[in-house]
């Protein structure tokens, strides 16, 4: 799948990756400097975002984090980086957009999320994981079951973990919770599952009932996330491409249709209390 976004979040996203495996290395940032050739200052502003990092400099980190399976994609984003502000860049076919959306949830404060067809994958038991993924992988070639099942369910840590938790206000269409996913035990789980997820006081659930006809998001799914500098960014996808927006106008735009939606949607309790109906009505 082919990820578009602009210059700005290109940036962002290369100072999370170099975050994330700079605190996977156990290398200290007078370490690193030295490796470098840098003040721990100079390496603190890189990790930071405050200085962009030069492709040497990548190189360098890449090797002695041990991860050069990581630097055409830390490349590409320093590419991104450098375009020009007001365009979107183009295509980075060397993203892995799942891997992407993983990283940015998990340092996200906030995610709203909007799903018209499926339990967003926030939410998804094992079980109700495998029978997507594995349907995928019979008509798609080269999809690692094992593998793409694991990296969801690491994608929940951000919600479940105990340090601060991501806050998740999610809207699901009445249709996604009624669409046989795997067999009826997979399904109960699943209605379970979001049963006892919405107890939680960092997830707040909301169910579109299909006694609502139009509403703004019949295009499909969209997230918003917002970072503990306010920092917001929306995220949607087609079948090969996936796009990230952070300009004002767009994520007010997307912001808009979240709030539209939650005020067709029934409130929380009541959400509840379907649920709670649906998983008895599942046999």
């Amino acid at each position: 799948m082919q990820v578009t976004f602009s210059p700005k979040v290109a940036r962002r996203v290369l100072r999370y990756e170099l975050e994330r495996l700079y605190e996977q290395s156990g290398k200290t940032h007078a370490q690193i400097g030295e490796r470098l050739g840098v003040t721990r200052a100079n390496f603190t502003h890189m990790l930071s975002g405050k200085n962009l990092p030069s492709k040497p400099a990548i190189e360098v980190l890449a090797d002695f984090f041990g991860r050069r399976d990581r630097l055409p994609m830390m490349l590409d984003l320093l590419a991104a980086s450098k375009a020009r502000a007001d365009q979107l860049g183009d295509p980075l076919s060397t993203m892995n957009d799942f891997e992407l959306v993983v990283g940015l949830e998990a340092v996200a404060t906030n995610i709203e999320a909007f799903e018209p067809m499926l339990v967003t994958g926030l939410l998804q038991t094992e079980g109700y994981a495998r029978a997507l993924i594995g349907y995928h992988a019979s008509i798609t070639p080269g999809v690692d079951v094992e593998q793409s099942v694991a990296v969801r369910l690491q994608r929940q840590s951000a919600i479940k973990r105990d340090d601060n938790p991501v806050t998740l206000w999610c809207v699901l269409e009445e249709q996604a919770l009624r669409r046989p996913v795997g067999d009826p035990e997979v399904m109960r789980e699943q209605l379970d599952h979001l049963l006892t997820m919405a107890d939680r006081p960092n997830i707040t659930l909301q169910v579109v009932p299909q006694s609502v006809g139009l509403h703004p998001a019949l295009t499909g799914a969209l997230y918003l996330l917002r970072f503990d500098d306010d920092w917001r960014v929306a995220y949607e996808e087609t079948r090969r491409s996936a796009y990230y927006y952070d300009s004002a106008e767009a994520v007010e735009d997307y912001e808009q249709v979240m709030n539209h939606l939650r005020h067709l949607a029934l409130d929380p309790k009541r959400s509840r209390g379907f649920l709670a109906q649906l998983r008895k009505d599942v046999q």
